[in-house]
């Protein structure tokens, strides 16, 4: 399971190098589009915002799993408050997470398939982030209660 997880994290430490990445590339393509004059580069400024969140979404997950997403002492597995306070700091985690959830599925039934303005692809490539944070943070949150109620 330990091995499971460092590969997921190192997974996603790639991608989101990639996504930071593409994210600068692009930003700079931008700009010297702009300051040449050149048309054609308008969907920069699109790709960009799409990037922008997937760059959030998946550092909340890289920081959630390294323990320094909130800064409450008592979160991580090295504190002094004892794994009663660990499960609710994870208990709450669980429930914010169910909320991401169910709120990204929300939108994306009602606007996933709609097509952005300038790129024309669908908004569930900007949308589907929101239900991969909930369903990342939701396992964490669950990884750790397990380990918590058995230490308790």
């Amino acid at each position: 399971m330990t091995r499971l997880g460092h590969a997921i994290t190192l997974a996603l430490s790639v991608a989101g190098v990639l996504v930071v990445f593409a994210l600068t590339a692009i930003t700079g393509l931008g700009a010297i589009a702009r300051f040449l004059h050149m048309g054609g580069v308008t969907w920069s400024f699109e790709a960009v915002a799409l990037l922008f969140l997937w760059t959030t979404a998946i550092g909340a997950v890289l920081s959630e799993i390294a323990g320094e997403n909130v800064s409450i002492d008592g979160v991580s597995a090295t504190s002094n408050r004892g794994p009663r306070f660990q499960i609710y700091h994870s208990v709450v985690l669980l429930i914010v997470s169910g909320a991401l959830v169910w709120s990204g599925i929300a939108m994306l039934k009602r606007t996933g398939f709609v097509p952005t303005p300038v790129m024309r692809i669908p908004w569930w490539t900007v949308q589907s982030m929101i239900a991969f944070m909930g369903v990342s943070l939701g396992i964490i949150a669950i990884i750790r209660i397990v380990k918590c109620v058995q230490r308790v």
